[in-house]
């Protein structure tokens, strides 16, 4: 590469002034990844004044106190990225002086040269501290003849730059604080989210940590442009519900390490995720086809699972909370050879926790969770490298127990009663998935990916609803359904990434094939129960269920097949545009095993994306973006055509400001997407519908994560969202979708005290609002909007982490939908209620 392009690349890239007092270094196995990286600042000809001050200033303070370690003995790449990580102290080296070298390993307290000379002991190897209060490695020098005194002369080392933990970030990586720098679902490479011209929000481990999220939706709370929990805290434990900007994402927006999970809307048996289990969590705002095929308008959210490091975490988590929750959980992965070249990570947990619904003769609605999540990577070479990831989960919850709300009572919570039985109602899920990451570097310039996962999810939910109301006003008949359905799929996506220049201007390149096949069966089986005086409700009546599936008996195939390309074109070193364009072919095979029937429908659909930034050097990136996404539609009309995929366009402006520090982001966007080819009725033929109907989203985004001072960090966020059906031939033309407000905002604020009598102590405090929603097409009937306070408190101790997070902190109750149910009463369901966790980690 020449010099030239080695610099455009680092002045488009995050700002380089390293703070060194306030980001730790990623616990990577330094040795290696900073000599590469010094010496390719060092071929460029790159400026190491300014680093050397701040890292100085870093390695200063390190070097001043002494510190408790406990660092096993093990490979040396593995023991010296621990203590990096541990103390704060940065090292650097050329990349083979610790290729199978082992380390003894440190235990009690030293100082950092102290520490530093132990670990390297009977190594042959020895660090020598820089003028920039780095150390460097290299090998011990022999000792020397006698011979007569002469002036020293010091051995010259290779400049070597050495930078945080921030600024070593991979799209996969942990994130460094709150504020991540790069990202891959925009994209599907390794770029910086400035330079990705769209709207996208990542929670990294520790701030869903640091607020106590116990499941994905929890931690969306805090995103612009996504309402999570839209149904209320379901009892279930699947609690993908959600809107982005204005649209659902549950079925059509969940991913998973770039795929889409095994998930359909229409079902019950979906594929779930275990915060746990990851790594980051990430927001795409707007249409994603062009990289990911079919899905709705309103964006997608990609979970990241967590994989095999030389320094992954050892930790051991115990966990003790409301309705009680009792919960333990460990991740433990390293190095299984000495070269570090077979590594493993082992992710695991079990719960077991009461939910917020409770019977009135005092059962209660339990949930317990069984989670495994093993993976492995090889290196079988310098350019090549196989990740095997799997993970299980089993789950049996005695919910969805259903809140009714008789005639004329208040809807508050206190005034309803459960309608299920506490011996029959319940949820059992059982997933399983396995796959793999494969990547092979063919040269400098060229990659090729394949990423693969096979998921089978088994569920059997036993539900009792309300069916009528007698004329007494208290006597409610029942309703009793049991579904059992499977839900297999195989999704593939290989891409072959690659960096060309063209004159002055220089591509990376994507070119992708993904393809996905889906297999569901679902069967549902009618049964009785006695009726439930809503005054007086006494449980325990026996439920007689069919022995055969005499309400439905159907299943679906689906078949996605999806080719792709992208360019991301640096134009100078100012002007950025991505350019993108997707075909898709998918067939949707639906089978009525009742009625005999089979209906197979077939859709193919161009999507396009073009998106330019301008790259400031005062950190301000300004963007435009058009997406396009589209979603097949099932069924057909009056006459018998099949419906055409409904298609979202997105127009968006922001900005993005990362100031030269790097420890903040900035992010405001305005956008106008639009719904169409949306079901309506058709006027003509009143039992059938027409695809004339439009839904529009307009809005306002704005978001900030920013390290405020040493120890305090800020996320805040406000968006407006005025989405509106502009076409329809139906009751809800001019009004406003369901469980969609207008506008929401949060704040956290998590603050780390740091003088020395009370450091390792910090308080965190968060507030979230929610707009008022409607809970019909006609918009008769409106939720009122509410304001949460969420709360936390930490201590960080030697290997020792303690904390307590609360939710709801004021236990305020939060309608979250209401549906009209028979005899003129209320089916709600409501937010969660106050919830209090204990948590004590251990890190070994």
């Amino acid at each position: 590469m020449t010099n030239r392009a080695i610099h455009a690349r680092r002045r488009a890239a995050t700002p380089q002034t390293t703070h060194s007092t306030h980001l730790r270094p990623t616990p990577l196995v330094l040795a290696v990844h900073l000599a590469l990286m010094g010496g390719t600042l060092m071929a460029s000809g790159w400026s190491t004044v300014a680093h050397a001050q701040d890292t100085g200033s870093a390695a200063s303070s390190a070097e001043a106190a002494p510190k408790r370690y406990d660092i096993p003995a093990g490979p040396l790449g593995t023991v010296l990225a621990r203590f990096a990580g541990a103390s704060g102290v940065l090292l650097a080296g050329a990349s083979d002086l610790v290729q199978g070298r082992n380390s003894p390993g440190l235990n009690g307290t030293f100082t950092a040269e102290a520490a530093i000379k132990a670990l390297l002991a009977g190594t042959g190897l020895e660090a020598v501290r820089q003028a920039n209060g780095s150390y460097a490695l290299r090998q011990a020098a022999e000792p020397a003849p006698a011979s007569p005194p002469r002036p020293a002369v010091e051995a010259v080392l290779p400049v070597v730059t050495v930078k945080t933990g921030a600024e070593l970030e991979t799209a996969t990586a942990p994130v460094a604080g709150y504020v991540a720098k790069r990202s891959a679902t925009g994209t599907k490479t390794d770029t910086p989210i400035v330079e990705t011209p769209q709207s996208i929000s990542v929670l990294g481990k520790q701030e869903i940590e640091d607020r106590g999220a116990l499941s994905v939706m929890e931690a969306l709370r805090y995103v612009p442009g996504v309402v999570s929990q839209v149904y209320g805290a379901d009892t279930r434990g699947q609690d993908d519900w959600l809107n982005l900007r204005g649209f659902s994402g549950f079925g059509t927006s969940l991913y998973q390490d770039g795929l889409r999970m095994n998930t359909d809307a229409n079902a019950f048996a979906n594929q779930r995720s275990e915060p746990y289990g990851l790594e980051r969590i990430e927001v795409l705002r707007g249409p994603a086809s062009v990289l990911y095929g079919k899905g709705d308008a309103g964006g997608i959210v990609n979970r990241v699972s967590k994989r095999p490091r030389a320094d992954a975490p050892r930790e051991v988590e115990i966990q003790l909370g409301s309705r009680n929750r009792q919960q333990v959980a460990a991740d433990i992965g390293g190095s299984l050879d000495e070269q570090g070249k077979v590594l493993y990570r082992v992710v695991g947990l079990g719960l077991t926790a009461d939910t917020q619904d409770r019977y009135i003769n005092g059962d209660q609605v339990s949930d317990t969770r069984l989670y495994l999540a093993p993976s492995l990577t090889w290196t079988l070479s310098k350019d090549t490298s196989l990740t095997i990831m799997s993970e299980f989960l089993r789950d049996r919850n005695d919910g969805f127990a259903f809140a009714y709300t008789p005639p004329g009572a208040s809807t508050r919570m206190s005034s309803s009663i459960l309608v299920g039985e506490p011996k029959f109602t319940g949820f059992d899920h059982d997933q399983a998935a396995i796959g793999y990451l494969f990547e092979h570097r063919l040269n400098d310039a060229w990659t090729v990916r394949q990423n693969t996962r096979l998921s089978d999810v088994d569920v059997t939910y036993r539900r009792i609803t309300s069916r009528s109301l007698a004329d007494d006003g208290r006597t409610l008949e029942r309703r009793v359904r049991v579904f059992k359905e499977n839900n297999k799929q195989v999704a593939i996506d290989t891409q072959v990434e690659g960096a060309i220049k063209t004159g002055d201007v220089e591509h990376k390149l994507l070119f992708g094939l993904d393809a996905e096949r889906q297999k569901t069966s679902n069967l549902t089986f009618t049964g009785e129960v006695g009726t439930l005086d809503v005054l007086n409700p006494i449980y325990g009546q026996t439920v007689s269920v069919s022995p055969t599936a005499d309400f439905d008996d159907s299943g679906q195939r689906l078949s996605q097949l999806g080719l792709y390309a992208q360019d991301q074109m640096r134009l100078t070193r100012n002007w950025l545009v991505t350019l993108g364009g997707r075909m898709d072919w998918t067939t949707v095979k639906t089978l009525d095993h009742m009625a005999g029937t089979s209906i197979e429908q077939k859709d193919k659909k161009f999507t396009g994306r073009v998106g330019i930034n301008y790259l400031t050097e005062s950190g301000w990136t300004p963007y435009f973006s058009y997406a396009e996404s589209f979603l097949p539609a099932i069924g057909r009309d009056a006459n018998s055509n099949a419906f055409k995929p409904t298609q979202g366009k997105l127009y968006e402006v922001g900005v993005k400001f990362t100031p030269d520090n790097g420890r903040s982001l900035y992010t405001a966007a305005l956008f106008d997407l639009r719904k169409d080819n949306v079901l309506t009725i058709d006027t003509a033929n009143p039992d059938y519908q027409i695809q004339k109907g439009a839904v529009r989203s307009r809005g306002l985004e704005l978001e900030a994560k920013t390290a405020i001072t040493r120890g305090l960090d800020l996320i805040a966020n406000y968006t407006y969202n005025d989405v509106k059906v502009i076409k329809s031939n139906d009751v809800d033309l001019g009004k406003v979708p369901t469980s969609t407000p207008k506008q929401t905002a949060s704040a956290w604020l998590n603050y780390k005290v740091q003088t020395s009598d009370w450091r390792g102590l910090g308080i965190g405090i968060g507030v979230r609002h929610v707009g008022a929603t409607y809970n019909d097409a006609v918009n008769s009937s409106r939720n009122p909007s509410f304001a949460l306070l969420d709360a936390a408190l930490h201590y960080d101790t030697g290997p020792w982490r303690l904390a307590l997070n609360i939710s709801n902190l004021t236990n305020k109750e939060q309608v979250a939908a209401c549906f009209e149910s028979v005899g003129g009463g209320n089916q709600c369901l409501y937010g969660q209620k106050r919830t209090a966790v204990l948590s004590a980690k251990y890190r070994f």
